[in-house]
Formats: structure tokens, sequence, C-alpha cells
């Protein structure tokens, strides 16, 4: 890994197991990680301070941070990762869960028409229902700028199903 990252800086990226598997990355030459909302909030602020933190001490920006979520879909989900990304100060983010999950698929239309009035710059309104509303590679967020992480309105917890109990060996 040394080799390579003397070339190019690698992130850790799906290897972000443990708490301070940044720190173990860093030890055997990654310079950079992802900020998941899935795997918490602290880790992305603790990693972003580690990042700071070893700049500082090497006097030079070579640890950094990028975003991605692959599990974010619409809804509360989505919007407290994008507020998650703008307080770290991320100016981009990999967003695919919409690319998965067909916007609000699978939820009351009641519920996603909460979501789409409540954030009507971040949702747009197609013919298949609320989406993201990506204009130019970019969506507006200025509505998630709220208490509560950037979600104000919850989702109709009544129509949820509880997931079948996996089948472990």
């Amino acid at each position: 890994m040394a080799a390579l990252a003397a070339a190019r800086p690698v992130i850790i990226d799906e290897s972000d197991g443990p708490l301070d598997a940044f720190v173990t990355g860093r030890r055997l030459g990654y310079a950079g990680v992802s900020s998941k909302a899935c795997k918490g909030v602290w880790r992305s602020i603790i990693n972003l301070a580690r990042c700071r933190m070893w700049n500082a001490e090497e006097g030079r920006e070579r640890y950094f941070m990028s975003a991605e979520d692959l599990t974010t879909l619409a809804g509360v989900c989505v919007q407290q990762d994008l507020a998650l990304v703008a307080l770290l100060g991320l100016p981009h983010v990999e967003r695919n869960g919409h690319h998965f999950v067909d916007g609000f698929s699978g939820r009351p239309r009641a519920e996603a028409a909460r979501f789409l009035a409540a954030h009507p710059t971040l949702y747009a309104d197609t013919s298949r229902g609320p989406r993201l509303a990506i204009r130019e590679g970019m969506l507006e967020l200025d509505s998630i700028d709220v208490p509560g992480l950037g979600a104000t309105i919850e989702p109709d917890f009544a129509t949820m199903e509880a997931m079948p109990k996996a089948n472990w060996p």
C-alpha cells in the first residue's frame, strides 16, 4: 500500500470497520476516509478531526475525507446524511441510494407528499412521485438547515412492516 499511496492518495472506504480503522489505515499508508452516515455521525466527526490534526502535524494537506453512502433513501435518511456532509464542509457526496430505490417507492404517497411539501427544492414532483431534485449534479440543501439534523418530518411509522428475522445457520 505504501508504494501505491506514495503515487496517489488512497482511501480506506469499505475497510472502515472498527472506530480506529482510519488510524490503522494511516499506518499502512492510506490518506483518506469516507463519511458514511450509516457508520455513524460521530465516526465522521472524529475522522474529520483526525484529518485536521494529522495535516497540522505534517504541515500539509495530506489526509482527507470524501463522502458517500449507498444506503441513504429519500426522506429522513438522505436528509440527515446531507446535513452531516454539510456540517463536515464536504463539497461533494456520492449519492447512490436514490438510484437503487425509486424515490419514495414502497412508502405511502401521503408520506412522500409531506416530504415534498416540507422540502420543495430538495425533492421534485415527477410522474413516478417525489424524487431528489438533482439539477446539474447539485442538490439544494436550504430546507434541511433545521433542528433535528435535517429532518422535521417523520415517516409514517404505522405503515412500516417488520423485517423478517434472518435465518442464520
